[in-house]
């Protein structure tokens, strides 16, 4: 298990730092790059990683709470690194979007619980494809 989170990480930390390397460079071109902006993208990076690398995977995959508390930690989390992330990257877009803050929590909530309806569905079909391959 925490060699798979770890593996987690560590391309969740890529694949994110390349990610906002290519937006970066698509909208603001050919800006000069200091060294705040390179600590702040890896600020982002980690915040992502621990996110979607390790605490997502582990609640999902090894965790044993029910679903409302699933729901509620990944949603506290998501919330946490998402405010976090754009912080790092820009504070007068972090000052123009807590404005609204109720209205993201609450978006982000829903989409939680309708992704856990269609994950859970789909794990569901998953396990009975095996199970009936093992009556078989």
């Amino acid at each position: 298990m925490f060699q798979e989170l770890k593996n987690k990480f560590m391309q969740a930390a890529f694949l994110t730092s390349v990610w906002i390397l290519g937006l970066l460079t698509i909208f603001f071109g050919n800006m000069i790059v200091d060294l705040n902006l390179f600590w702040r993208i890896l600020g982002i990076s980690s915040l992502f990683a621990v996110t979607f690398g390790m605490i997502y995977p582990y609640v999902w995959n090894y965790g044993t709470w029910t679903a409302p508390i699933n729901i509620v930690i990944t949603t506290g989390v998501n919330i946490l690194s998402g405010f976090g992330a754009i912080y790092l990257l820009s504070k007068v877009m972090f000052n123009f979007i807590m404005s609204y803050w109720w209205e993201i929590i609450l978006l982000d909530l829903i989409l939680h619980i309708l992704m856990f309806y269609f994950y859970r569905k789909y794990e569901n079909k998953q396990l009975v494809k095996k199970l009936n391959e093992l009556k078989r």
